[in-house]
């Protein structure tokens, strides 16, 4: 087989779908009827979401790190299981259909045979979901933080007004419109309503999104609740929570400038080079 075959038959084939799209575009989609596209589509978007449903239990119960679904961050990112599952599909067909048209073409051009490239960029491209997830976890719990450290304040002054623990840790959440203090507003309204302790609802959901500084937050409004003066724990808690966010603004920042070591020093070495061009050139002609 000669190394163009595969190249023509490829340009042919994409000629071909053109061509065929062509035509159906000019002569319009064929008359059907309404009831029985409707039944058809949610037909499908059922058996669609069954099939997701049944990839997501076996994701959970699997014991390999790359099948498994980081609950904890999804729920903190407010993002259902299916929708991670669904990225991760979509990441390695879109992956694995790159990979193909590039082994197609190096095979094509005769320099070296591809055959594993289609797996291989579509294993890398399932995991790009993982690293997003992961990342955008972690710059939320470092928000969550900061965001907890003003909640903090909000509920000291409200137990120095003379609030009850419950009432200052609700009205403090109604204050803000961060999505955080949102969902610990709805969380406390949900523990009143169902006749829980608000510090229970609060403990519950720092264990389920892991975050334990609003496991602490929980424990000092129990704390409250016992009896105990609650105000200057408050504070110094909040006090502690802005030190660690500022400890991570100055690693982050130095973690920051490391990484642009080699770009600075390559950068100057280029305009040191393009300064130095001219007379070195004239060193060699003369």
């Amino acid at each position: 087989m000669t190394p163009t075959l595969p190249l023509a038959a490829l340009i042919g084939g994409l000629l071909g779908i053109g061509l065929a799209a062509g035509v159906r575009g000019m002569a319009g989609p064929a008359p059907m009827g309404l009831q029985a596209a409707l039944h058809r589509l949610n037909h499908s978007t059922t058996a669609h979401d069954g099939r997701l449903d049944r990839l997501v239990q076996k994701a959970q119960h699997a014991g390999h790190p790359w099948l498994a679904i980081p609950e904890a961050d999804l729920d903190l990112l407010e993002r259902t299981p299916q929708s991670y599952v669904s990225s991760r599909i979509k990441w390695a067909l879109c992956c694995g259909l790159a990979g193909m048209v590039l082994a197609t073409v190096f095979v094509a051009a005769g320099t070296v045979q591809v055959i594993v490239a289609p797996v291989v960029v579509a294993g890398a491209g399932a995991w790009v979901p993982v690293w997003r997830t992961r990342d955008a976890a972690r710059h939320a719990r470092s928000d969550a933080r900061r965001v907890l450290a003003v909640y903090l304040d909000l509920v000291a002054q409200e137990r120095a007004a003379g609030q009850a623990p419950g009432p200052a840790l609700r009205e403090a959440a109604a204050l803000a419109d961060h999505p955080l203090l949102q969902r610990l507003h709805r969380t406390l309204v949900r523990a009143e309503n169902h006749g829980y302790s608000p510090w229970d609802a609060l403990r519950g959901l720092g264990e389920q999104i892991r975050l334990d500084e609003l496991v602490t937050v929980a424990d000092l409004a129990a704390t409250a609740a016992d009896g105990a003066a609650i105000y200057a724990s408050l504070t110094a808690q909040a006090a502690s929570l802005r030190a660690t966010t500022t400890t991570e603004d100055k690693t982050e920042a130095n973690a920051r400038t490391e990484r642009l070591t080699l770009p600075v020093t390559a950068l100057m070495a280029g305009f040191l080079l393009l300064a130095l061009y001219p007379t070195v050139a004239r060193l060699l002609i003369g």
